[in-house]
């Protein structure tokens, strides 16, 4: 299994911004290559809901390019959990769209042991009867007009997801979208990897 590795500054430097940021979630990217962090990069986020949501600000999305440029990459989003674990929500799932990136997730559920763990959430668009399985099974309304549920390993799946679920290996997350009239509009399967994170000292 692949490792993220954190030096020891980028890693109190996540706990530093998160509780910089307490109560509202804050965001940034983590540069590097291989798995390996290099430097931190602080954003701003963007999102209307800050206690319990995040939306990275484009202008540090973009750099990315620039670390391609010189042989490195987005190696991990992170983000903060102000009062919860440190596991993506439905909400986080919806908004996973670097497949290849770690997510990195920092709880602050107690002050004074902060949790820090490694992510990957790959999205699907399988074909199939979202209706059906939203009738039968008690989806939660995460936020307005946006639905998930959670399946975890190990658990039994329900006949309704089992043809949505195909090819897809629990846990996971199912999240749609409805519109203004309450039809779904977008829906996927969101898979759900942890990586373990390795901090390493002196660096």
């Amino acid at each position: 299994m692949s490792i993220v590795h954190l030096p020891r500054t980028v890693h109190d430097g996540i706990i530093a911004h998160a509780r910089e940021g307490k109560p509202e979630e804050i965001c940034g990217i983590l540069r590097g290559r291989d798995g390996r962090a290099t430097r931190l990069y602080r954003a701003r986020n963007l999102a209307e809901d800050r206690i319990d949501n995040y939306d990275v600000d484009p202008q540090t999305l973009l750099k990315q390019f620039e670390f391609e440029e010189a042989g490195d990459e987005m190696v991990a989003i992170y983000h903060s959990h102000p009062v919860s674990v440190a596991y993506p929500s439905a909400t986080d799932a919806w908004n996973a769209h670097y497949p290849e990136t770690y997510y990195l997730i920092c709880s602050l559920e107690y002050d004074d042991a902060p949790v820090l763990r490694a992510f990957r959430m790959e999205p699907q668009w399988p074909a199939g009867d979202i209706d059906a399985a939203r009738k039968a099974i008690p989806f939660q309304e995460v936020r307005p007009g946006l639905f998930g549920y959670y399946q975890a390993a190990g658990a039994r799946v329900p006949k309704e997801l089992a043809e949505l679920l195909a090819g897809t290996a629990p846990p996971l997350y199912t999240v749609f979208a409805v519109d203004q009239s309450g039809v779904v509009d977008d829906f996927r399967i969101v898979g759900v990897s942890e990586f373990p994170v390795q901090v390493l000292e002196g660096l």
